[in-house]
């Protein structure tokens, strides 16, 4: 440093420069030298530089050592699939503040303006875009290398699939599909394509019967394509489900039911010929999809029942007519009258009364279920056709006890719907929520009517599909709930709304449930069914054997899929062969309910359970052992599965039926369970041995099952069909 002072004064003292205002100016012009502020001077001769830069950084004089911006990182390549977006980013150094700013093959992109950039939804146009950045600062700036953008073509995606129509005959039609990355389409119709359709709508002028199906749209592009979801279009109204021909005992009464798809609303006007006619009459007050007769006698034998649909275009169709057949015979009762839920005032005795008809001698017994249980205690001295209860059994606290009454003969005993008594403030619901069955995409509404004397809240909860486990729907708390757009993942959730008013005890309404298009069918024996415990898979000729001629089995098979229960019929044949001196045990059919924990691996118990004590849900059992509290066998009969509640009581029971299994001999028998709205009615062999309301799950599980206990027979089931149809309301 001694040295380089010296040389600078020597400089200075030559009179080659001059000092002015702080700025070293040259003497002479022809000494080449370039003019810098602070005192520092760039000399062109290569040692006076040297020499005057190592000058100026010495220590304790002013200096100016701005770096301009380096490129550590340079933006990479990217590939992405059309309708996604790409980020390009840099890494650089350099004297603070960087500036940046980002360019799409050489024009600024406004806003570009930061180390990194993420371009919008990517187009086919943008494929083989150079993208650049420049960085800056006060020293200067420099320009990345180009990465190139390549957009490629993914497969196209359907955003809004085709929705299902019901029009009136010659109403116009427009189906569409909304997707991305299409480059073509095509419709088709039931499975087959459509001439000429091949835009994102397919337009229908004038509809007719012919018209009437399933409607895809495939959706494709150089990737590859897509089919979206099945749209179903109905034209007109058909009748999906004709009522059926009964062979009923002397005694009973026979329902009838309708199904139609089409136009709803609907409304419906039965019709009787009586024996020997051949003109329908119009049956007074008979204008619902379901129709029950009075009490049959001989003397109605060959009647006959058909049903007019009107809808909502006004057209008129006729279903066939179906027979009822009334044999001699010995029946359990029939309810046709019900005890009645009532509002009451405290200390009140209200009356409960029941109707029922059968061979004599009825007798009954009453019950009453304490609110918050499930189970009934028989109230002493409550013989009659009537009960009056008792002021004591009306305090608050009684809010919401339930009373049923069993009636029997000697035959059978059918047990009453639950009345409940509601007590001073309580909540009485007076309109259960219905199942909906609704298109993909539409809309599905619950609703609930109830009374109170104080004003009522709601909170509406849902079970998805399969689950028990309810949560609250978040703003779901008025009487009504629209959920309002359906995907055909939401078929089968449980929906219920508890009403409450501040004071008396919450009410939880019935179950009900949500189908989204299509409902699937239950296939035969040969695929799909699930075996659980001693069942062995189908055998070649669809037949699945339950037990084996041995003790302490139980077998069970499930059709995996739920099913909806509305409008249910069930056709099967069970078969008992190598049975002990004794047989035992019988075998059920079991609608699971998946809302109160039933699954596809749920296994009941064997012996006097049937292998179906267990499982939550409604049983029809076909029990040929008598175990303790038992009706008198071979008996069947219809009930709950969950233990607490099973035979505790039987809705339903026939004892007045042939053997179920013989020693030494195969015995078989066919069987149809069918289930309209709530009314279940069960034939064996061709015969009707009863029908009445059942309170079964809107969505469930099939199960048929068969156990053995110290006694045994074999077991085998076989022929199963079934029709799964949406009730017409």
């Amino acid at each position: 440093m001694l040295k380089v002072a010296a040389s600078l004064n020597s400089l200075f003292a030559s009179s080659l420069f001059t000092w002015r205002r702080g700025i070293l100016i040259g003497a002479r012009r022809s000494s080449r030298l370039v003019m810098l502020r602070s005192g520092c001077i760039q000399l062109l001769t290569a040692t006076l530089v040297l020499l005057v830069m190592t000058a100026c950084s010495g220590g304790g004089g002013s200096s100016n050592s701005a770096q301009s911006p380096t490129l550590t990182k340079q933006p990479a390549n990217q590939a992405v699939t059309v309708g996604q977006t790409a980020t390009f980013s840099v890494t650089a150094t350099g004297t603070v503040p960087l500036t940046y700013q980002w360019f799409d093959n050489g024009t600024a992109i406004p806003g570009a303006t930061s180390s990194t950039y993420t371009t919008a939804a990517t187009v086919i146009a943008d494929n083989n875009s150079q993208f650049t950045v420049t960085v800056s600062n006060a020293a200067g700036s420099t320009k990345s290398n180009p990465a190139t953008l390549t957009t490629m073509i993914g497969l196209p995606a359907i955003t809004t699939q085709p929705t299902s129509v019901n029009v009136c005959n010659s109403a116009s039609i427009t189906l569409s599909v909304v997707a991305l990355n299409a480059s073509t389409y095509q419709w088709s119709f039931n499975g087959s394509p459509i001439a000429g359709a091949t835009s994102s709508s397919y337009f229908i002028a004038s509809a007719t019967a012919t018209n009437a199906g399933s409607y895809t749209v495939t959706v494709t592009n150089a990737a590859g394509s897509v089919t979206s979801q099945a749209a179903t279009v109905l034209v007109g109204t058909s009748i999906t489900s004709n009522p059926v021909s009964l062979s009923i005992a002397q005694g009973q009464t026979a329902t009838f039911s309708v199904a139609a798809a089409g136009d709803a609303p609907f409304s419906y006007q039965w019709y009787l010929i009586a024996p020997g006619g051949s003109t329908g009459v119009a049956i007074a007050g008979a204008t619902s999809s379901t129709y029950t007769t009075p009490v049959e006698g001989l003397s109605s034998s060959g009647s006959q029942y058909y049903v007019s649909v009107t809808d909502a275009c006004a057209t008129i169709l006729t279903s066939t007519s179906a027979t009822i057949t009334v044999t001699p015979g010995n029946v359990p009762p029939t309810i046709t009258t019900p005890p009645v839920s009532q509002t009451v005032a405290i200390g009140s005795t209200p009356t409960l009364t029941v109707t029922a008809v059968g061979p004599p001698t009825l007798t009954y017994q009453w019950y009453r279920i304490p609110a918050g249980s499930n189970t009934g205690t028989a109230i002493t001295g409550a013989t009659a056709a009537a009960y009056t209860v008792l002021a004591a059994d009306t305090t608050a606290t009684n809010d919401h006890d339930a009373y049923y009454v069993i009636v029997s003969n000697s035959y059978g005993q059918a047990t009453s719907p639950i009345a409940i008594l509601v007590i001073g403030n309580g909540i009485q619901i007076t309109k259960q929520p219905v199942t909906a069955y609704v298109s993909a995409g539409g809309s599905a509404t619950f609703s609930v009517t109830a009374t109170s004397a104080l004003p009522l809240t709601y909170q509406w909860f849902e079970a998805a599909p399969g689950t028990s486990s309810f949560s609250a729907i978040s703003g779901a708390t008025s009487a009504t709930y629209t959920q309002p757009s359906t995907a055909t993942t939401d078929s089968g959730s449980v929906f219920h709304v508890v009403v409450s008013n501040g004071s008396s005890a919450s009410v939880t309404s019935s179950p009900a449930s949500l189908f989204v298009g299509a409902l699937p069918a239950i296939g035969s024996l040969c695929s799909g069914w699930l075996p659980n415990g001693s069942a062995l898979p189908p055998s070649a000729s669809c037949t699945v054997q339950l037990t084996a001629a041995t003790t302490f089995q139980s077998g069970q098979i499930v059709w995996p899929n739920l099913i909806s229960t509305g409008n249910l019929q069930v056709s099967f044949t069970f078969t008992t062969s190598n049975s002990s001196p004794t047989p035992a045990d019988g075998y059920t059919m079991t609608l699971a309910d998946p809302s109160r924990g039933a699954t596809t691996t749920s296994v009941g118990m064997d012996g006097g359970g049937l292998g179906a004590e267990g499982i939550p849900g409604v049983v029809v059992a076909f029990d040929d052992y008598h175990d303790l509290n038992d009706p008198p066998v071979p008996y069947v009969a219809v009930g709950r599965g969950e233990v607490s509640q099973w035979e505790n009581p039987y809705f339903i029971v026939n004892t007045n039926v042939p053997p179920l299994a013989t020693a030494a001999a195969t015995v078989s028998h066919n069987y149809v369970v069918s289930i309209v709205q709530g009314m279940m009615t069960v034939t064996m062999d061709g015969l009707q041995l009863f029908s009445g309301s059942v309170n079964v799950p809107p969505v469930a599980y099939l199960y048929f099952t068969a156990s053995t206990g110290d006694n045994f027979e074999q077991a085998v089931i076989s022929n199963v069909s079934a029709t799964v149809t949406a009730p017409s309301n």
